[in-house]
């Protein structure tokens, strides 16, 4: 598609606002503040709380920029008409199917890396911290009156943190920072990202090494991949025979970066000592699940990225991308940066 193609099919019209539909599934992306950012741009904005495929379609096919939260499908990437812009409000874009589509119709697919970042991190720590204590087993235990009769349950075999070694799957963005808040710690850390260079290794302090390595090697590991076809099940019974007995594991990327039926074998059998883990192959689990049996594990529903600064946030930051799109300019993050080439953003 020619950019003069692209500038015909995504006009709103002479003298018409672009159009910005919302589509609020969760009823919190169409705060006051977010329909300010849109309506001082100049946009006209509707909100749908559309859920089924069909509806989300009708209400966003004529659109010229999306605010959107949950799965896209290939489907939906093919209905768009004049869209020009779609902003995500996470970081992960394993949700999205379609974006060669999207790509080829010049549509700017944004996701919002730098926001969470610093949240998931304290997460990752909170979880790690947690699981290596016992924080939860000795919780239940207060509560159910075994202190006073002394035997508190998971008091006995406490790993020390200090001068314990951390090993870190991805060293992007929540990668670096749980590296520095493990330092902090007094933790050694070392990482695999072949996608890294060599530079960020030392300017963070952090030992390079391979995926086994890491594996091998590390007290604790975690993990902060994206998913994708690479990812997928990247951490299975092979890589979790490879930790030693004593180590844990703990997972805020993706929940089907990790083969979850081995993880429970590895659990249930005491090749691995724990978890700590804020996400799941399958969303949203029940109580019946293996994992919630074990009491060698910390469950939280997929929570790492909340804070009150950061829901904010993630919010209004796709306001602001979709608005600058719109008004030519280019925005902060883009997930298909080769759109770029064919349009005329400054």
């Amino acid at each position: 598609m020619t950019t003069s193609e692209r500038d015909e099919r995504t006009a709103a019209g002479p003298g018409q606002p672009p159009t910005v539909v919302i589509v609020d599934t969760w009823g919190s992306s169409a705060s006051p503040e977010v329909l300010e950012v849109l309506e001082r741009a100049g946009c006209r904005v509707e909100v749908t709380n559309a859920r089924a495929e069909d509806d989300v379609i009708s209400a966003v096919r004529d659109a010229d920029g999306i605010i959107f939260t949950g799965r896209i499908s290939r489907r939906f990437m093919e209905s768009l008409n004049r869209c020009r812009v779609l902003a995500r409000t996470s970081i992960g874009m394993d949700a999205v199917d379609g974006i060669d589509v999207a790509t080829a119709k010049g549509v700017v697919l944004c996701n919002m890396p730098l926001v969470i970042e610093e949240d998931v991190a304290d997460h990752t720590m909170a979880l790690l911290f947690a699981s290596a204590r016992r924080i939860h087993l000795q919780d239940r235990g207060v509560r159910d009156g075994a202190w006073p009769r002394g035997s508190v349950p998971g008091t006995d075999g406490i790993p020390r943190l200090y001068d314990s070694s951390l090993g870190i799957v991805g060293l992007g963005n929540i990668g670096r920072a749980v590296a520095r808040r493990a330092r902090g710690f007094g933790m050694r850390v070392r990482a695999a990202d072949p996608y890294v260079p060599v530079e960020t290794f030392e300017r963070e302090g952090v030992r390079r090494a391979s995926l086994v390595e890491v594996l091998q090697d590390s007290d604790f590991v975690s993990l902060h991949v994206p998913l994708s076809d690479e990812t997928r099940h990247l951490i299975g019974d092979r890589e979790l025979r490879l930790m030693p007995a004593r180590a844990m594991l703990v997972n805020t990327s993706r929940g089907a970066v990790v083969d979850e039926a081995a993880l429970v074998a590895a659990l249930q059998e005491g090749r691995l000592a724990g978890a700590g883990l804020d996400v799941m192959e399958q969303e949203p689990i029940g109580a019946d699940h293996p994992l919630c049996g074990l009491d060698n594990v910390v469950l939280t529903p997929h929570s790492a990225s909340r804070a009150a600064v950061t829901d904010r946030e993630r919010h209004v930051r796709p306001a602001h991308e979709v608005a600058a799109v719109l008004a030519g300019h280019r925005p902060r993050a883009v997930w298909n940066p080769e759109v770029l080439d064919g349009l005329q953003l400054r």
